[in-house]
Formats: C-alpha cells, sequence, structure tokens
C-alpha cells in the first residue's frame, strides 16, 4: 500500500548495556556449541525495569525530537511479544498515560515479533485522510522465570539459532511533516504457521499459567519429527511469501531493490538466515544490520526500530536514502516497510 503524505517524525529505541556471550557461557547460561556455531557477541539485559518502563522511555527520545503537538495525536499503539505487566492490565494506557496524555484511542497489537511494523501499517490506515498524527511503541523484557533469553531456541533446526535481548522503542509517525517519507507498507497473513508455533500441548489453560517454560526451540523439533513435510512447506511458504510481500511494497513505493540502502531484518539468525531473507529480494546480505544485532541479541518486537535508531545515530544513513524494512512474526505473519531519509534528525539518546 502506498502511503503518500506519511512521515516518521520521531523515533526512539532504549537498549539496555548488553551481557556479554562468553559471560554466559562462562557461567554455564549458555552453550559453548550455540556461542561458537552461531556467532552472538551479546544480549541487552534490562534487569526488572518492566516492558512498558522501557517503552515509555523510548517514547519520550521519539517525542522529544518530534514536532508534534500533544493534541495531535489520534492513536497509540503498543506492541509486545510476551506478557507486558498484570493480567488484565492494559499496557497501551500506561504508555499513553505517560507520554502523550489525552483520550485517543490506545490499544495494543500482538503479532510476535512482527508487532511493530504491523503497527506502522495499521497506524498508516488510520491516519489516512486524517491530518493527525500516532505514537508506536513495542517493549520486551525477556527475564521472566519461564524465558531462557540463551537457550529459547535451542534444537529448532532451522539454522537459526539467536539469544533474546531486551528493549523498548518508538515512532512517532505524522501526516504533516518528518525526517522520512514513509513511502509504502504492507502485511500479509500466514495462518498455517500457527501450528508449529502451538506446540503439542492444549490451548487451555495457557502455559504461562502452569509454570510451562518458553522453548521454541523444542517446538520446532518436535513438529518437524510429527511431521516433516509440514514443517518444510511451513517454511517455504514463509520464505516465499515475505519475499513476494518485500517486492511488491517496494513496487509500490516506485523502489528499486538495488537503490536500497540498507535493509533491515530480525535478529533471529546469523549470516545464512541474513542471506536466505535479503537475496531472494535482490538485496546483498552485507545490506542488512548483523553487525548490531549480533551484540543486542534478539529483541522480540524491537528489532527494525532499534536498527534504524542505530543507523541513524551513527549516521550510516543520510538524506535521499532508501531503507526496507523486512519482517515476518513467526512463520505466520509479515510485514514490509519502505522508508525515504529527507534529513538526518538529532541523535537518539539512550
Amino acid at each position: 500500500m502506498r502511503t503518500d503524505g506519511l512521515f516518521l517524525a520521531g523515533i526512539g529505541a532504549y537498549v539496555p548495556p548488553s551481557v556479554p556471550t562468553r559471560t554466559a557461557v562462562e557461567e554455564g547460561r549458555y552453550d559453548r556449541e550455540s556461542w561458537a556455531a552461531d556467532g552472538w557477541l551479546g544480549a541487552a539485559v534490562a534487569g526488572d525495569l518492566a516492558a512498558p518502563d522501557l517503552a515509555v522511555r523510548a517514547a519520550r527520545q521519539a517525542l522529544e525530537g518530534a514536532d508534534v503537538r500533544p493534541e495531535e495525536f489520534r492513536l497509540v499503539l503498543h506492541a509486545g511479544t510476551l506478557h507486558q505487566g498484570p493480567d488484565g492490565w492494559p499496557a497501551s494506557q500506561y504508555v499513553q498515560r505517560h507520554t502523550v496524555g489525552g483520550s485517543a484511542p490506545a490499544m495494543e497489537v500482538r503479532q510476535a515479533c512482527n508487532g511493530m511494523l504491523a503497527a506502522v501499517g495499521l497506524a498508516a490506515g488510520y491516519l489516512a485522510g486524517s491530518a493527525g498524527a500516532a505514537l508506536l511503541t513495542g517493549a520486551d523484557n525477556f527475564g521472566t522465570p519461564l524465558v531462557d533469553r540463551w537457550r529459547y531456541s535451542a534444537g529448532a533446526g532451522t539454522n537459526r539459532g539467536s539469544v533474546l535481548g531486551d528493549a523498548g522503542t518508538a515512532l512517532v509517525l505524522s501526516r504533516r511533516a518528518g525526517f522520512a517519507e514513509v513511502l509504502a507498507v504492507g502485511s500479509v497473513s500466514m495462518p498455517a504457521g500457527e501450528e508449529l508455533y502451538r506446540d503439542e500441548h492444549p490451548l487451555f489453560p495457557p502455559a504461562c499459567t502452569v509454570g510451562r517454560p518458553m522453548a521454541l526451540g523444542s517446538r520446532f523439533a518436535r513438529f518437524a519429527a510429527a511431521d516433516r513435510d509440514a514443517f518444510t512447506r511451513i517454511k517455504r511458504t514463509l520464505q516465499e511469501e515475505r519475499t513476494a510481500l518485500a517486492r511488491r511494497t517496494l513496487a509500490e513505493a516506485g523502489v528499486l531493490p538495488e537503490q536500497i540502502t540498507r535493509a533491515v531484518h530480525l535478529f533471529s539468525g546469523g549470516e545464512p538466515y541474513v542471506r536466505s531473507v535479503l537475496e531472494p529480494i535482490g538485496i546483498d546480505a552485507d545490506r542488512g544490520v548483523l553487525d548490531y544485532g549480533r551484540r543486542v541479541g534478539h529483541l522480540g518486537v524491537n528489532d527494525h526500530v532499534a536498527a534504524l535508531a542505530h543507523l541513524i545515530e551513527t549516521r550510516a544513513l543520510g538524506p535521499g536514502d532508501h531503507v526496507l524494512l523486512v519482517n515476518n512474526g513467526g512463520a505466520f505473519s509479515a510485514s514490509c516497510v519502505v522508508l525515504r531519509l529527507r534529513h538526518l534528525p538529532a541523535r537518539p539518546q539512550g
């Protein structure tokens, strides 16, 4: 979907300091074999700072750099992968209360790692024909008892070993002005892929309510052992749909793959994974952001915005540069955003 007259007016990323993977290996928390094979250097760890507070920190950065008045906000969207706080408690309204305030609709987006890019598409549609703005935030803190950030993907059989990092990120979208133009957005759903993530356990009661840890790698291994053909088919569908979506979104933006200065992908795999995502689109893997991702880990919903903030902060992008954000939420959804930098904003802090 082409999105004429939509801009990024502000960006924020709060990424806490990383714990070196070497330290995790020495302390017995991370397997030495995985460390050697997968190449991760560290994982950002937020301690006991709650995910919504990570989002609030990032949002305040984004708002500080955005020329948007509080009364212009028409929408607040908050994305997260795992639990954000107490059951029955609205993280989106918490973020709204501690940032822009007001009475605009505030909602949560749950699309696994794809939450933030899916939120961009939703906000683009919501703001169509409006002169308003939207605040989008994302946050995850994986330091909970039922998540092992160092081994969550062990045994997955997907050639995508990774570690989990904590972060909060934020974007301010505006119909009026901004440092980057949102040229096009796109999303697609692959409902058959939910089965890969469902596991063999009953849907009720939910796993977290009975103390069952999140172990995606073992889920995938069980699924593949039970039905190798289905496992292969789901992976192939993800690859094909994500590639087709990226090509379609680029075409809608009027941008060729060779015009992309940098391409931002998930931090959920090493070099083979990055090549498998970018090369079918027609983009060299060296235009990716694995060098940054390896230092912070897979940040849940935050990889893309954190990487974009990093590219801006380090001045790896300049006016006129095009950026492709390409993402998938597990094997069941994918989203793309194409941007063109108009000018460089002030360096994000944090």
